[in-house]
């Protein structure tokens, strides 16, 4: 007989192998953001290419933002179980073709594939708990999903630093080929629920638009910081966008089934929502692969240590999310926490923008932990409040609409970022050393390439990193003040205590126990109902 669980509509078995496949595919995707960050200095040391070293977190996070709307979309009209399969196979091809690269612009490529599918399987994954999870129960389970986020947060960098001290870079992406087949096998088999779908058409117009609009957005941002503001490429190229968006916005006043409905905008809980997940996403998937590079290419740390010393900020990440689920669950409110959270995050991040060639690693630990709890505190509660406040049919788009925002966020972090650093370097380090901005770029190689410099350049290349990185996280300190006060305009609503799958699963239930006839089996019932 089965156990009954708290979630109406689901037995306790049932509720966990659904939750459990979800927690694996997050933490495949999570792995793959955490474990490039120790292996990209090495990466682009071996490429002699670290002016696009952001480029290789940017077509991930640009591509991903891309790709969440449109497949959050596309798994409401067709179901989320065909949907998320569909991911997984992208990752994992776009993983096998990041492993092959030969260049810096192949592995540009693959990143961009492998994005598209990485960033849906999280939009996904969060819909569906969405669809399963009543919103004032998913504060109490949601905690669970820390366990995915944090053990690829843990053993990620760990995992990439022991791959880069121990074998070569490629391994950083095969490591998910298995990874990814053990998650699709899983989820191919619990994920055979009841999830709704309707038909209507896809808007293809929003997809396009949307596509050139984020992709020019990105390249002109990152070659206005290699040619200058004024260049025509950059002009033309942030034109093309601005015009995308005007176009957006028309297109999808007239759309049927519009990417991101235009409604959503006016919906307080949800539009407070998507400036902080922006914001959020600006610090975690922009700047968290700066510090690495600060302790490899600085202060010449080993990838395996640069991994371990980020630790704290995973510590940071565990109290956030599994706090703040748990105390959301209880109270039946969300307000209080991006507040305190957004406001611990400005302070963190102000003091790791302090620092220099050879600030101490203590003084680093307890900024990064607050990093870390700041970002947990929006993650979590921008989720919880924007699917609260829509009916259960617009749970997908909703859900990836809000994971749009944080990928573009990160992705505009990225190119911003990467343009700060590349200009520090192209700006301190000819005046120390009286040489070219390009014989500047030049010295930025492996970190023992830069160790092996001249004890004059081995400085004037620890300090402007250094600088660099301080520069990127004082930007960050300012745009976590933006999220402050967007935490703190945020509506507070009541949660609701039933889910959109669970009136779904009980009538299910009640159908198969009410047939009479025993021709027609369960099995066959299921199979009538489930989401191919």
């Amino acid at each position: 007989m089965s156990v009954v669980s708290s979630v109406p509509g689901f037995s306790r078995r049932q509720l966990w192998l659904v939750l459990g496949s979800l927690m694996l595919a997050v933490l495949m995707s999570s792995m793959e953001i955490s474990i490039i960050a120790t292996a990209l200095p090495t990466i682009a040391g071996d490429f002699n290419a670290f002016e696009s070293y952001a480029w290789v977190g940017t077509a991930y996070i640009a591509t991903a933002a891309i790709g969440t709307p449109l497949l959050g979309k596309l798994s409401d009209l067709w179901g989320r179980r065909t949907v998320f399969q569909a991911t997984m196979a992208l990752f994992v091809v776009g993983s096998f073709l990041c492993g092959i690269s030969q260049n810096m612009g192949q592995l540009i490529a693959a990143r961009s594939l492998q994005g598209l599918g990485g960033g849906a399987i999280q939009a996904l994954a969060f819909a569906m708990l969405g669809d399963i999870l009543p919103p004032r129960e998913r504060g109490r389970y949601i905690g669970y999903f820390t366990l995915a986020f944090v053990g690829a947060a843990l053993f990620g960098p760990l995992i990439g630093g022991l791959i880069i001290d121990h074998w070569t870079w490629p391994w950083v992406f095969f490591i998910n080929i298995p990874l990814a087949a053990v998650a699709m096998a899983v989820c191919h088999f619990a994920l055979q629920l009841p999830f709704p779908r309707r038909k209507a058409r896809l808007d293809v117009a929003g997809a396009v638009l949307l596509s050139v609009m984020i992709g020019s957005l990105m390249i002109g941002l990152e070659v206005g910081g290699e040619r200058g503001w004024t260049s025509p490429l950059v002009l033309v190229l942030l034109g093309v966008a601005l015009a995308g968006v005007v176009a957006f916005v028309a297109v999808e006043r007239r759309a049927a089934e519009p990417m991101i409905p235009l409604r959503l905008f006016s919906n307080p809980v949800v539009l407070s929502s998507m400036l902080l997940g922006m914001c959020a996403g600006t610090i975690a998937f922009g700047a968290g692969q700066f510090l690495p590079l600060y302790f490899q290419d600085s202060l010449f740390v080993s990838p395996t240590e640069s991994g371990l010393r980020m630790l704290p900020q995973m510590l940071g990440v565990t109290l956030g999310t599994f706090g703040i689920g748990r105390l959301i669950h209880r109270t039946g409110r969300y307000k209080l926490w991006p507040v305190i959270g957004t406001a611990v995050a400005v302070a963190g991040l102000a003091s790791v923008s302090r620092i220099d060639g050879s600030t101490p690693y203590a003084l680093l630990v307890v900024p990064m932990i607050a990093m870390g709890f700041g970002m947990a505190s929006v993650f979590t509660t921008s989720s919880i409040a924007s699917q609260n406040s829509v009916e259960f049919s617009d749970m997908g788009v909703v859900t990836s609409t809000i994971m749009f925002f944080r990928s573009l966020g990160g992705s505009f972090g990225l190119a911003v970022f990467g343009t700060i650093l590349n200009a520090t370097i192209r700006a301190e380090i000819p005046d120390r050393l009286a040489i070219s901005g390009e014989a500047a770029s030049d010295l930025i190689r492996e970190p023992a390439d830069i160790q092996a410099l001249p004890a004059a350049s081995r400085q004037a290349v620890v300090d402007t990193l250094a600088l660099g990185v301080g520069r990127i996280y004082l930007v960050c300190a300012l745009v976590m003040v933006a999220g402050f006060v967007a935490a703190v305009l945020l509506p507070e609503r009541p949660l609701r205590d039933r889910a959109g799958l669970s009136d779904a699963m009980e009538q299910q239930e009640q159908a198969i126990a009410s047939m009479p006839a025993p021709s027609t089996s369960p099995a066959r019932t299921w199979a009538r109902t489930r989401d191919r």
